[in-house]
């Protein structure tokens, strides 16, 4: 059963989109309905917070089994996309992105507890892979918003949200702008993985990191690919679905095995 102040975040986050939704959708600006959007989402972010804080301990550590672990990336991608829908026009991504982490709010995990202390490097280190997951998965519903887009223009019908989005060129671009910062962002996780793990290929972590190497080599040749070939539009979208795919499995995937199922 939810607590009363998930109910609350999960229904400001659908309000948030849903207000979204009907500001994009709409031929005419209409301030009011934006600032409903603002409200809405601030209100989330808060109870978000308030969620959050539970999670340390006064041991000065951290839970962060899986349940945990999603909270914290959907608070970054929440505030992340906040910040970047005011001094920007990355708005939309909400329509996406705000009823996923609203789920978030609904699911009642009873794993075990995992905690990592707060003073040492492997908390640093777990820190950097949650926000590089966090910036991928905005590059992932940027792809997803971005291959709607192409095929509703190819099919000669623009209407609605997706004649208010920016222009192809634009969504392009931004998608490899997200793009090159997860990367930055992942490079340095599996960098201070290497570092400060006493064996990343140990048998319980193998998993996670040939599968976020992989992802890392899949971003990395798509970046290539763009500056060299010129790589764009729905094929270099599904190549960042296929390589946020993998990086799911990687941390999440992995999570679940050894907190749920074993």
């Amino acid at each position: 059963m939810i607590s009363m102040l998930n109910f609350f975040i999960f229904l400001f986050y659908v309000l948030s989109a849903i207000a979204i939704w009907r500001l994009m959708s709409s031929y005419k600006k209409n301030y009011t309905l934006q600032i409903f959007v603002w409200i809405f989402w601030i209100l989330a972010i808060i109870g978000h917070i308030l969620n959050i804080l539970p999670i340390i301990h006064e041991n000065y550590s951290v839970n962060l089994s899986i349940n945990y672990a999603l909270i914290i990336v959907g608070f970054i991608i929440s505030l992340t996309l906040y910040i970047s829908s005011i001094l920007g026009n990355t708005q939309y991504l909400g329509i996406i992105i705000l009823p996923i982490i609203s789920s978030i709010f609904l699911l009642d995990f009873s794993n075990n507890p995992v905690n990592v202390a707060l003073n040492n490097f492997l908390f640093l280190h777990v820190i950097i892979s949650l926000i590089s997951y966090s910036i991928l998965c905005l590059s992932a519903a940027q792809s997803l918003i971005l291959i709607l887009q192409e095929k509703k223009l190819q099919d000669n019908k623009p209407i609605g949200i997706i004649a208010s989005l920016p222009s192809l060129d634009a969504m392009d671009k931004l998608l490899f702008k997200i793009l090159a910062l997860g990367v930055i962002f992942l490079s340095a996780s599996l960098l201070s993985g290497f570092i400060f793990l006493e064996d990343i290929f140990a048998q319980h972590l193998i998993h996670k990191t040939i599968l976020s190497i992989l992802a890392w080599v899949i971003f990395v040749s798509l970046i290539y690919g763009r500056k060299k070939y010129g790589w764009r539009g729905r094929n270099a979208a599904n190549i960042t679905l296929i390589g946020f795919f993998i990086l799911f499995l990687s941390y999440f995937g992995t999570k679940i095995v050894l907190e749920i199922i074993i």
